[in-house]
């Protein structure tokens, strides 16, 4: 194929085809704990975004076209069983693009994310999203980064956890400093699409069953209530968990849980 798209397989190809897409910086290995309790059950494609990992860049970043890559790359697999596409973040955004495309998908499981667009949080401005920075002080060496990335839940942290983190960045020789392996530019990119995502449109081209699964640390959450809503009553073939006590990394935070639902639904 033309564009060199970074894949890793697991378990045996006679079983059902799960295929999973990390979010934006992350690279295939953010899957790899999830990925150990289940293949033995299904074959597993994990894929490096185009920009993300091992991955070649695109000139563009637009969902749709990011879903032909990825869609190019797997046809060389010659599945012969629809697949189960899962997508994290914007994988959910570029997983529901894919389903509106392609009738080779079975289920789509959206795990927080794909089902609003960034323009309609109240209060957020594409300014807001364009002109932030990661702080260079948390890249300086590999200790200061886990340190920083495990700051946030430190009690979530592992072995499996570190791998990934590291996995999204390299050491620069010239700058003497850590950076993420996707440039500044198509960060923005990816940002800008799902600034513009339009989930209400793709789904009128959806005939897969949709999963999503949502972060919700405040059950009375007007807006995330609102856009749940919107999305069961724009595609009745959905089925929603709301989960609790977790962040935005679902797989992560209630790993149990996740494998628990996915499984339950293939």
């Amino acid at each position: 194929m033309s564009i060199k798209i970074n894949m890793k397989l697991y378990g045996n190809k006679d079983k059902s085809p799960l295929i999973f897409l990390h979010g934006l910086n992350w690279t295939h290995l953010i899957w790899n704990s999830v990925v150990k309790q289940l293949k033995e059950d299904y074959f597993i494609i994990t894929i490096d975004l185009p920009g993300h990992g091992d991955s070649m860049r695109l000139e563009d970043y637009s969902f749709s076209n990011v879903a032909n890559v990825i869609n190019e790359a797997i046809s060389d697999l010659n599945l012969t069983q629809k697949v189960i596409l899962i997508g994290s973040s914007i994988g959910a955004s570029i997983a529901l693009t894919f389903a509106s495309i392609y009738d080779t998908v079975k289920t789509v499981v959206l795990v927080d994310g794909g089902f609003f667009a960034l323009k309609e949080v109240e209060g957020l401005s594409w300014e807001d999203i364009k002109d932030s920075d990661f702080p260079n002080t948390a890249l300086k060496n590999k200790k200061v980064f886990i340190n920083y990335m495990k700051s946030d839940n430190p009690t979530l942290w592992n072995d499996s956890i570190e791998q990934a983190v590291l996995d999204q960045v390299k050491w620069s020789t010239e700058h003497q400093i850590y950076q993420f392996k996707i440039s500044e530019d198509d960060q923005i990119q990816y940002m800008k699409h799902e600034w513009d995502f339009d989930t209400l449109t793709l789904l009128k081209d959806v005939k897969a069953k949709i999963i999503l699964l949502v972060a919700d640390n405040n059950p009375e959450d007007d807006f995330l209530i609102s856009k749940i809503n919107d999305f069961q009553n724009n595609y009745k073939n959905s089925f929603v968990y709301r989960l609790h006590n977790t962040d935005h990394l679902i797989m992560l935070d209630a790993e149990e849980e996740f494998i628990e639902i996915i499984k339950n639904h293939i």
